[in-house]
């Protein structure tokens, strides 16, 4: 390795990187991560090797640590196993609390999408102004990500507000136009995230947008679906 750099790389190439010697005990770490689904890798450093040694003094040049093993979660140096330990159960807390408030945010969906279906058609107009205050949300999200890193490119701020422009253009057209529209628009921002953006997020976070994004579009098709006999109304 020729650089500094090369070990920043290793360090982002999972979600959870551990630099260990041939003899460390992880001491349950790794069934930890295995069981949490996480994406992980072991780098191991022996000193047996010129090369290793000079690896590892890049590896101590960047952390100031000393010693191994050494752990980087999602790109960022978090200290040793112990440590580690502590923010994967911090994660995990708030992967929890994430599920439930992202779960519970497709209840007015659902019950949007079942209004027109009973009969209760003005339910279709809180559905598209939910949805259209939601796909603004996911874009905020990545300007809060920008804001977070070091030198974001100012393609992710222009990014981040389409969603909520095209939430609002959805809100000013007719019902029949702006329910798929905002359904479109919430299939395109995923697509955006996972080619422009996925590698700066967690796993589980990527995991759980597919999962909201697919409930809040199946929801917004249904609702226009049950629309079209009633076009005449609309």
């Amino acid at each position: 390795m020729s650089s500094g750099h090369d070990i920043q790389e290793l360090a982002k190439s999972a979600e959870v990187v551990v630099f260990h010697s041939p003899v460390t005990d992880l001491a349950g770490l790794d069934e930890l991560l295995e069981g949490s689904g996480r994406e992980w890798r072991a780098i191991e450093m022996g000193m047996g090797s010129a090369e290793s040694r000079d690896q590892f003094a890049r590896l101590k040049s960047l952390t100031g640590s000393a010693t191994l093993p050494q752990v980087f979660i999602n790109g960022r140096f978090v200290g040793g196993l112990r440590d580690a330990e502590a923010r994967i159960a911090l994660a995990d807390r708030h992967q929890t609390a994430a599920a439930w408030m992202g779960y519970l945010g497709l209840l007015p969906f659902l019950a949007g999408a079942a209004g027109p279906w009973l009969g209760i058609d003005w339910l279709a107009g809180w559905l598209l102004a939910y949805g259209a205050v939601i796909l603004s949300f996911v874009g905020a999200i990545h300007w809060g990500v920008a804001m977070g890193r070091r030198n974001p490119a100012p393609e992710w701020f222009y990014a981040s507000v389409t969603p909520a422009l095209a939430g609002w253009v959805a809100l000013l057209l007719p019902k029949l136009i702006g329910l798929p529209l905002l359904a479109a628009a919430f299939v395109g921002w995923r697509l955006w995230e996972y080619r422009g953006s996925a590698p700066g997020l967690p796993r589980w976070f990527r995991r759980l947008r597919t999962a909201l994004t697919i409930g809040a579009v199946l929801s917004l098709v249904a609702g226009w679906l049950a629309l079209l006999p009633f076009t005449g109304t609309v």
